[in-house]
């Protein structure tokens, strides 16, 4: 099986994050599957870190933004979401890792090929307790819901909606459209977790040397970052039918006992922010 490219590549740098976390004995998650990701596509990440970024930095990022969107699936499965979409699930191992409260249907959406890529590497795992896994192959520029519809998925039921690390790859007409189908997908009760970056991209290529022996090269990075993030998530989700609540990253690292590093390449090359949001359906 090929390892991924394009924005594939860029699930197996955070599942790299993912695995760094894990070894640490105060670990925030356990995802056991991690490495075997990183294995299988042939990559070897640096020693002290990757793409310029510390490996405190990296795990510190990473691991705060997966307990934030471990919690929220948790909850809003408890809470009485039936059902739980990942729109461009990449290397997530939730399914299977995770300790589901409640009877819940999983559905993942992607490319074929990362869908494929992944399962060549989780084999015959089977998913965690209550969970039913469905993978749905497609990409997201083209009419998904059909393809949700046809995997079972059910309108009339309150669905979680996770969007990690996904809008900015996506053109801001790609987003809107994105934004408005889900929110005609959603049930009342419905939930969305998401991660949102305030980031000039052209800042970060030009004057630090951030991406440095990253999976993918500086013109890769620039072809796929398509869009930035809204300064005040709130009010976007907002005029897209969601309350919703912003968490600045460092904050929440900060609450699960960790510290962002200030002086780092990254923050002096990054103006911006990056944000977990959680929202429920007004």
């Amino acid at each position: 099986m090929n390892s991924p490219r394009g924005v594939g590549a860029t699930a197996v740098f955070v599942a790299a994050a993912r695995a760094l976390e894990s070894r640490r004995e105060d670990r925030l998650f356990d995802d056991p599957w991690a490495g075997s990701f990183v294995r299988a596509s042939g990559w070897n990440p640096p020693t002290e870190g990757m793409a310029g970024i510390s490996r405190e930095e990296l795990t510190t990022w990473m691991a705060a933004r997966t307990k934030f969107l471990d919690d929220f699936v948790l909850e809003s499965v408890a809470g009485g979401c039936g059902q739980l979409a990942f729109l461009g699930a990449g290397l997530d191992s939730r399914a299977y890792r995770l300790h589901w409260p409640a009877p819940v249907t999983v559905y993942e959406l992607d490319t074929a090929d990362m869908l494929e890529f992944k399962a060549s590497v989780v084999s015959d795992a089977a998913p965690g307790e209550n969970a039913t896994r469905v993978a749905v192959p497609i990409d997201l520029r083209e009419d998904w819901p059909a393809a949700l519809h046809g995997a079972g998925f059910r309108d009339d039921t309150p669905t979680a909606w996770v969007l990690e690390g996904l809008l900015m790859y996506l053109t801001p007409d790609d987003v809107d459209a994105l934004m408005t189908r889900v929110g005609d997908l959603s049930a009342s009760g419905s939930t969305l977790g998401a991660t949102v970056t305030t980031v000039d991209f052209t800042a970060v290529m030009d004057d630090a040397p951030v991406f440095q022996d990253s999976p993918l090269s500086r013109e890769e990075w620039l072809q796929l970052l398509q869009s930035n993030g809204p300064d005040d998530p709130v009010a976007w989700f907002d005029q897209y039918g969601w309350r919703a609540r912003a968490f600045p990253t460092a904050d929440l690292a900060a609450q699960y006992g960790r510290t962002l590093p200030e002086a780092s390449d990254l923050h002096r090359a990054r103006p911006g922010d990056r944000w977990m949001v959680s929202a429920t359906r007004a």
